[in-house]
């Protein structure tokens, strides 16, 4: 780490603070997933045109890495100075405090510490969750031995975060000398301040440094993890990863990432990792993703006895520490294989990665704090608080989740036509995507439908024929996300010839994706989704023909036959599964689709004796049927709440056969 040399002027006190929060925001040993928190003091008008007095504090949702001026709400400063003499806040009352305080009531929600900030007296402060701190705090050395170590710092004991925090050290902060330039909070982080940006940027940068250094001595180079257990076979566990998965989602559909290399493996493999699964996390703030502790399994035999146990122990805490809020997911957010690696869940990709990195930091926290001396962390009855913080319960009670959110899709042909419209539909409501297509262009498709819906969607340029490439690609899914919950069959091949001209390479060409392919991709995904014990939903495209045959199709309409009857065996062999497998039947879509180009479209108008928008309109609603109407049948098929108790059915989209 270096103390900048940029001498950059600054028109304003709050394009200063934005400069230096960037430079704290960008450090990840500083700053984690939106953590920390920045202000500026200094006077502006209001809306009467009267000069104010106000805080300037990092807003509700704002990355410090990123933040603009806009990103920092404005407080004004006679009322947060009142706050001085109020005895005691309650968190909502806190909240409804610095609402009423705010400059502009349309600016984001202010930082919780907005209180702290305000008190201490100094015009810029910057506060982090330094790894190399919470080293130190969260060892046995008491307050009076990290004073001495660091610079210039006063050490105060563990608050939780809010207005009782503000108020616990404010006496201390009446008290500072002149030459304080830091508050070291135990098992939460630094604050340093200053006249400038610069100086209390470069403050924090000094004091970090000399935590570091210290612990650099006492570790003298070796390496904070003991290296204990051996590796095992990656294999051995990737074949569990979808029965884990179903163990974590019996309340609500997870998503996992898994960490089975670098330091995922050196962790796996440490002595450190067994040690601290009920020592708790870097920061208490983490604790809301976390939890508290974390389930270790030595023998992958008792993956399920120990994850069993996990949800018991934390529904019985939960029982003993909390009675205001219902219980969240009891079932483990960490999960650490000995010799293997590591897993992670969450509601979302993103989630699963959040949380990742923060146990990485924790697990590099606490192993420096060990060898620096022992670790002291909060107590479980204080963990539970904080996981249970009313102000993130109120977050919590106001977010509704997306209807898929949680869920991993498979869909075929997504690179256009119906397939595209589908996996756009089950990714904006909120499922990740798997977009499999034989064109390469799904790879630029699946970028852009993850930019428009927000939901991870990866490309799979895969041939839905070929054994191996499905196993394969299916193996990726559960590496990447742990497991499938819907599986479109939609990707189909269209050649039309009267039966006298049907040469056995067409007839062996539509056997070989609408039927192989489709008998692929369903095995292999109906074993996922048995071995998680979620249930699951099948879709296939299949078509008109099925049950209205026409002239010339008679290779298509065959191998889609075979196509329908691996649905009704799905529904036949999966219903004690839970796993529900139907069909649709549309008729000539055809925006966006390939089967019907190089004159296919064309030649079967002639053959009918219409035009082509004849052709596209021949049913009793005489309107076109498009991909969008498929995708909202699919979607609806898919919702437990509304085909739920609905399995081996064919629905028609066909504008009505005449």
């Amino acid at each position: 780490m270096s103390v900048p040399h940029d001498e950059t002027s600054f028109e304003t006190d709050l394009q200063e603070r934005v400069y230096y929060s960037h430079k704290l925001g960008s450090d990840p040993t500083l700053v984690l997933h939106g953590g920390g928190n920045t202000s500026v003091k200094h006077e502006e008008k209001d809306h009467t045109g009267k000069t104010i007095y106000v805080l300037r504090v990092k807003g509700s949702g704002s990355d410090l890495s990123t933040i603009t001026e806009a990103g920092f709400t404005g407080l004004r400063m006679d009322d947060m100075s009142a706050g001085e003499n109020i005895e005691s806040m309650t968190d909502q009352q806190m909240v409804d405090y610095m609402k009423r305080s705010m400059v502009n009531p349309s600016e984001p929600s202010p930082s919780v510490e907005s209180f702290l900030h305000a008190f201490i007296p100094h015009k810029f402060v910057d506060h982090s969750h330094s790894d190399a701190i919470l080293s130190l705090t969260n060892s046995n050395l008491k307050a009076e031995d990290i004073e001495k170590i660091l610079p210039k710092v006063i050490v105060v004991p563990y608050f939780p975060p809010g207005f009782k925090l503000a108020k616990a050290i404010l006496s201390g902060i009446k008290k500072m000398g002149s030459d304080v330039e830091g508050i070291v909070l135990s098992q939460h982080g630094l604050f340093t301040f200053g006249s400038t940006g610069k100086e209390s940027y470069e403050r924090h940068i000094r004091i970090v440094r000399a935590a570091e250094e210290y612990a650099k001595s006492v570790i003298q180079g070796s390496n904070i993890f003991t290296e204990k257990f051996k590796e095992v076979p990656d294999s051995e566990i990737l074949a569990k990863i979808p029965a884990i998965r179903g163990m974590l989602s019996k309340k609500t559909h997870k998503i996992l990432h898994i960490e089975n290399k670098g330091i995922g493996k050196i962790i796996a493999r440490s002595l450190e990792a067994e040690k601290f699964a009920q020592h708790g996390p870097a920061t208490p703030d983490m604790i809301i993703r976390t939890k508290m502790d974390y389930a270790y399994i030595s023998e992958i035999g008792e993956t399920e006895q120990i994850i069993d146990n996990f949800t018991k122990k934390y529904t019985e805490e939960y029982s003993k520490y909390v009675s205001e809020f219902p219980m969240h997911d009891p079932s483990p957010s960490i999960i650490v294989i000995r010799g293997f690696g590591f897993i992670t869940s969450g509601a979302s990709k993103k989630d699963a990665l959040i949380i990742r990195d923060q146990f990485v930091h924790s697990m590099r926290v606490n192993s420096t704090a060990l060898r620096i001396g022992g670790n002291h962390f909060i107590t479980h009855k204080e963990g539970f608080e904080m996981e249970y913080w009313p102000l993130e319960e109120a977050k919590l009670k106001k977010s509704k989740p997306r209807l898929l959110q949680g869920k991993v899709s498979v869909v075929t042909g997504a690179a256009s036509g119906i397939g595209l419209e589908v996996a756009k539909k089950l990714a904006a409501n909120g499922s990740v995507v798997i977009a499999c297509d034989l064109d390469p262009a799904v790879n630029e498709v699946a970028g852009s439908m993850e930019k428009e819906t927000g939901s991870p969607v990866f490309p799979a340029v895969v041939d839905i024929s070929d054994e191996k490439k499905v196993v394969d690609m299916f193996g990726e899914v559960v590496y990447r996300y742990g497991g499938v919950d819907i599986l479109f069959n939609n990707a189909g091949v269209l050649k039309s010839r009267p039966i006298e001209d049907l040469p056995v390479e067409d007839l062996d060409l539509h056997y070989r994706v609408n039927s192989r392919g489709a008998f692929l991709m369903t095995r292999e995904a109906f074993k996922i989704m048995m071995a998680q014990g979620l249930g699951g939903n099948m879709v296939f495209n299949v078509t008109k023909n099925l049950t209205n045959p026409g002239p010339g199709m008679l290779s298509y309409g065959s191998s889609k036959a075979f196509a329908a009857h691996i649905s009704h065996y799905v529904a036949k062999e999966g219903g004690k599964y839970g796993i529900r497998s139907n069909i649709i039947n549309p008729d000539k879509i055809f925006k966006g689709s390939k089967i019907w180009e190089n004159g296919v479209l064309e030649a079967r108008a002639e053959a009918k004796g219409q035009t082509v928008e004849e052709y596209k309109t021949q049913n009793l609603l005489k309107r076109e049927v498009l991909p969008e109407h498929v995708a909202n049948v699919v979607l609806s098929l898919v919702n437990e709440d509304i085909f739920g108790a609905t399995t081996d059915a064919m629905i028609p989209i066909d504008g009505g056969i005449k």
